[in-house]
């Protein structure tokens, strides 16, 4: 089986993350979202290190909010690269026996760390009032507030404008309604956080996964999960603006299975484009795929590096004969000195079947969705 290596880097700031940690002993990580209606938390990673030296000479930047870098590579030749990046949150030490001659052999340090998201949860805001203007106009004035970094993606709702609101929970929660007011997706990027197109990357970034073929474009996995999930499914759709009149819509007869969104919609009109789009989604009984297990050290050729940051990729998944377009939504990754796997949640294409000119998958007219 091949080698899978993870390392664990920190600094005092993200421009300084390069001191590599020594006795890397577990590593259990997560980031983005299982579900496509899911609301987003922070990214989280805990990794536990043998501290024989801790106790007579304590690592001193082993404190909250130092920054922490986790990178993976395949062999001992390979390139490691970044799967996720945030901070110290908590740090917790286990002092075994014996401790000889300042040594203690059975001495365990856990770091658990949270994503750049986490700090926007932490933040008031305070009743801030935010003025009428475009997404990227109030992620600025969200940045001003509150000293962290956050953006739009080019071209994603970059002009669409916002109504004014006033900020009574955490800058957090502003972060979550706007990206569920445009249909996007969040995305933790090196020292901040981004907004972006609920479709965001090429297909066939990393390469897709199969049943069968393990080759250097192809991932094998060992387990597939299908499910019909009641989040995804709904025959009545009501969006509620948070300064205009809310909008439902539905399909067939009372009782209705009903989906109810608070947005920062800039008009009941827009709102009623919203569900419309939503119902026209999430109105079809299905089992789809949800989520994709994979044996890291089964690999042939190189990695899977689906990181934090390409949540929104495309991804190809081959089973029994047929291949299946899905959407990046999250992970988890999880190793030890000789074990290392990853879960990768994804939606189907159906759920995120928008039209995009030029594409051999969503560029069909008739069969792929206009949108909102």
């Amino acid at each position: 089986m091949a080698l899978v290596q993870y390392q664990l880097e920190y600094g005092a700031t993200y421009a300084t993350l390069s001191t590599v940690a020594t006795n890397l002993q577990t590593v259990t990580l997560s980031y983005g979202r299982e579900a496509q209606l899911d609301q987003y938390n922070a990214n989280t990673a805990t990794v536990v290190l043998r501290y024989p030296n801790g106790y007579a000479t304590p690592n001193a930047s082993w404190i909250t909010d130092t920054w922490v870098r986790i990178s993976v590579r395949l062999g001992t030749s390979g390139t490691y690269k970044q799967l996720w990046v945030g901070r110290i949150a908590n740090v917790t030490v286990e002092y075994g026996i014996p401790y000889v001659s300042s040594v203690g052999n059975a001495d365990y340090v856990t770091l658990s760390c949270e994503g750049n998201f986490a700090a926007f949860g932490r933040v008031q805001g305070n009743g801030y009032a935010m003025t009428a203007k475009s997404l990227s106009a109030q992620a600025g004035s969200c940045a001003t507030e509150t000293l962290l970094n956050i953006g739009t993606q080019s071209g994603f709702g970059g002009t669409q404008e916002f109504p004014a609101t006033t900020i009574n929970g955490t800058w957090g929660d502003w972060v979550n309604q706007a990206v569920l007011t445009m249909n996007g997706r969040l995305i933790d990027v090196s020292d901040g956080i981004l907004m972006v197109n609920a479709y965001y990357k090429i297909p066939g970034f990393w390469g897709g996964f199969s049943d069968v073929t393990n080759n250097s474009s192809n991932h094998c996995y060992e387990k597939i999960a299908f499910t019909s999930l009641a989040d995804n499914y709904y025959t009545q759709v009501t969006v509620d603006p948070e300064s205009f009149s809310s909008a439902t819509v539905s399909t067939g007869s009372a009782p209705f299975r009903t989906y109810q969104v608070n947005t920062l919609n800039n008009s009941t009109s827009q709102a009623t484009d919203y569900a419309n789009y939503l119902l026209s989604t999430y109105k079809t009984q299905a089992v789809r795929i949800a989520s994709i297990t994979v044996n890291l050290n089964a690999q042939i050729g190189d990695l899977p590096y689906y990181s934090m940051g390409e949540i929104g990729s495309q991804i190809s998944v081959a089973f029994r004969g047929t291949t299946y377009q899905c959407v990046l939504e999250g992970a988890t990754f999880s190793g030890t000195p000789g074990q290392a796997s990853a879960t990768f949640y994804l939606s189907a294409q159906d759920l995120n079947n928008y039209l995009t000119l030029d594409d051999a998958i969503y560029g069909k007219l008739d069969e792929n969705k206009l949108g909102y």
